[in-house]
């Protein structure tokens, strides 16, 4: 020891320096690579958010989304607006019918998901959906009273039995059934032709019978008709509803199987089965067959705004697409919205299994799923993106735009849950002149029933809509609930980022005095051998 033990505490001091810094830069290090490591892992931290939001979206018995989904309370309206022949005596007789829009009619639309079943592990539910239809006065004008506004519209049940009688004619013609049976069926039709005649083309009727239905004497002769004909054919087995509607004001549709989205959040609410089926029978092909897509009322989670969305839709027995057409927002959502693309109803464009070749592109020929065959044609409202014929032949129909005709539907995208959406569609009927010699070979005058110029006329019957948006109280509560869960984890890792930022900072400057002094030091002892090396060299002893 030098001078009373010097040395020892000068060590001393050297040792504690050096496990200070040591700890120092150990936890500069620690806090520098968290730093780093939060914000390189920010993509696997959204992974993660995503994950959370896919988990709580699945439709399963405890799911936070799936009382909405069951019951809504977010308000749906249907609006129906009707078009009325104004000059029924002279269209019948071929002249160019005069219509005149009359409408909206506004109905609350309640939908309610009952006898809900899922499979073992949740990724599976079947459920009944009931359908109801309760007329709105407050949004409906004062003047447009459903049950007192009369309108006079295209006979729907004589027009389908017309046609189903040419149908079967033919089928019977060409068949190779005996004689007796031919005279038996032939005999049947003339004796339906000449009850039709006392009918006419156009009837007036109320709004609310148009809609949800009469007890119609035509359909209620041939009902009784059939009955007596089945006694003579034993095989023969039809069934005709003497009550014609164009809507029901309650229906069932059971039963309904989607899947729910838990383990495959892709899948989430597209369709297994609807009303029993697989596929909807009647159309021309495979894939116009196809139940595909979801009902409307929501998308997986993460749907992005450069792609398709599949849906089915009910009222037409058909799925179809919607295309991305940008964003916007819904009480302050954001949204991606998305209209139905404008070759979606070309005859050249989609799957042949839905069209008719015998009339101009623009209508959805949906006859091979109505009653009795009857030639009722779909189509977007005021013929929107369809051919100019289809309002040239019928007066008082105006040109069509996109944002009063078209639809459209709003989705938020984390989600896929639909926060906006309006469906509108159109229901017309297809009038042909038929063959005078099957009428005289049916021993029926078909001439003078009725005469369309051109061979045939599309009628527009009514076009509706069907909407809904989110309401204030409903948006406050989805956007706490979503966008509170990954603001609050997002802040979250923000916050850790700059604590473990401040961290670094202070560790940095209670480094700076040892650094300092270790650079001092260094600059010390390098002056001290460069000193003694040139001692050396001068040869000092």
């Amino acid at each position: 020891l030098m001078e009373g033990g010097r040395v020892q505490k000068t060590c001393c001091r050297r040792c504690c320096r050096r496990c200070c810094t040591a700890t120092l830069v150990v936890g500069l290090f620690v806090s520098v690579s968290a730093c780093v490591g939060l914000g390189l892992g920010w993509n696997h931290i959204n992974a993660f958010v995503k994950s959370y939001v896919q988990s709580q979206v699945a439709l399963t018995p405890d799911g936070p989304g799936t009382s909405q989904w069951i019951s809504s309370s977010n308000p749906l309206y249907a609006k129906f607006t009707f078009f009325c022949v104004n000059n029924t005596e002279q269209a019948e007789r071929g002249a160019t019918p005069i219509v005149e829009e009359v409408g909206p009619f506004v109905y609350n639309e309640n939908r309610t998901k009952f006898n809900l079943f899922w499979n073992q592990d949740q990724t599976v539910v079947r459920y009944s959906l009931n359908v109801t239809y309760n007329f709105n006065s407050t949004l409906t004008n004062s003047s447009l009273d459903p049950t007192k506004r009369t309108c006079s519209s295209i006979n729907i049940p004589l027009v389908a039995l017309v046609n189903l009688v040419h149908s079967v004619y033919n089928e019977v013609e060409n068949s190779s059934v005996s004689i007796v049976i031919k005279d038996l069926v032939l005999g049947f039709l003339d004796e339906v032709l000449q009850e039709a005649q006392k009918y006419k083309l156009f009837e007036t009727h109320t709004i609310d019978e148009l809609l949800f239905g009469y007890n119609n004497s035509l359909l209620w002769f041939l009902n009784r008709t059939v009955a007596q004909l089945e006694e003579k054919i034993p095989f023969l087995h039809l069934s005709v509803d003497s009550h014609f509607s164009l809507q029901n004001r309650t229906s069932v549709q059971d039963p309904i199987q989607i899947y729910t989205g838990k383990g495959n959040s892709t899948l989430t609410g597209q369709y297994i089965m609807w009303e029993g089926q697989t596929t909807i029978g009647g159309w021309g092909s495979p894939a116009a067959r196809m139940i595909d897509g979801t009902d409307g009322t929501i998308f997986y989670p993460g749907v992005t705004d450069n792609e398709n969305l599949t849906l089915f839709v009910t009222q037409i027995y058909r799925s179809g697409h919607v295309s991305p057409n940008g964003t916007s927002s819904q009480q302050g959502i954001p949204v991606n919205h998305y209209v139905i693309p404008t070759d979606e109803l070309q005859n050249t464009t989609l799957d042949q299994g839905f069209y008719s070749s015998n009339v101009p592109t623009g209508v959805l020929n949906m006859s091979c799923v109505s009653p009795l065959g009857a030639p009722i044609f779909a189509s977007m409202p005021h013929f929107l993106n369809g051919d100019p014929d289809y309002r040239v032949n019928v007066t008082g129909i105006s040109e069509p735009n996109e944002t009063s005709h078209g639809s459209f539907v709003d989705v938020e995208p984390f989600t896929g849950a639909v926060v906006g959406a309006a469906r509108r569609l159109q229901i017309n009927v297809l009038v042909r002149n038929y063959n005078a010699s099957l009428a005289s070979r049916l021993f029926w005058n078909a001439s003078g029933f009725w005469n369309v110029s051109g061979g045939w006329l599309m009628v527009p019957v009514f076009w509706a809509t069907e909407e809904g948006n989110i309401t204030a109280e409903l948006a406050n509560e989805f956007k706490n609930k979503v966008f509170g869960v990954t603001t609050g984890i997002s802040w979250a890792v923000i916050g850790l980022i700059i604590f473990f930022g401040l961290l670094a900072v202070i560790y940095l400057l209670c480094l700076m005095p040892s650094l300092v002094s270790l650079v001092r030091g260094g600059r010390s002892r390098r002056l001290l051998i460069n000193n003694e090396h040139e001692r050396l060299l001068d040869g000092a002893p």
